[in-house]
């Protein structure tokens, strides 16, 4: 069961179903009754709350979504930063694939024009993702 502040903050963010279907210790990959995924609704609705609550309990960001579609780009289709960036981290400290030049290009375009502190947060986290990612 969740704690009240919990529950508001997941009712708070849209989230279709029963707040209580996201209780700690609930698996975030699997689909709802409806076929809902948690992880990936909170993915592609650009919702950074509820993505990092998912995330602190147990959501497995390695666990990718059906027909190819990769979480990281999921989150960039909603021109979320938070988002983008807590799956970054949570990608790169589970040591993760560094995601290819083309998603590299379109994360580092489609935060190009956004405050100078962000942009510069995302370019140094996929240059430590890098260099992670090649053992250095």
């Amino acid at each position: 069961m969740t704690d009240w502040k919990t529950r508001q903050m997941i009712k708070a963010s849209g989230w279709p179903h029963d707040p209580v279907t996201l209780a700690p210790g609930t698996d975030f990959n699997a689909p709802q009754a409806d076929g809902l995924v948690p992880l990936h609704w909170a993915v592609q609705s650009g919702k950074p709350g509820l993505l990092a609550y998912l995330l602190a309990h147990g959501a497995d960001v390695n666990a990718q979504p059906p027909g190819g579609h990769g979480l990281l780009a999921w989150a960039l289709a909603t021109k979320n930063f938070q988002a983008v960036m807590l799956l970054i981290d949570q990608l790169k400290a589970t040591a993760a694939p560094l995601p290819d030049e083309a998603l590299q290009k379109r994360l580092t375009q489609a935060f190009a024009g956004g405050h100078t502190n962000a942009k510069n947060r995302l370019q140094q986290t996929l240059r430590d993702w890098q260099r992670i990612s090649k053992g250095g």
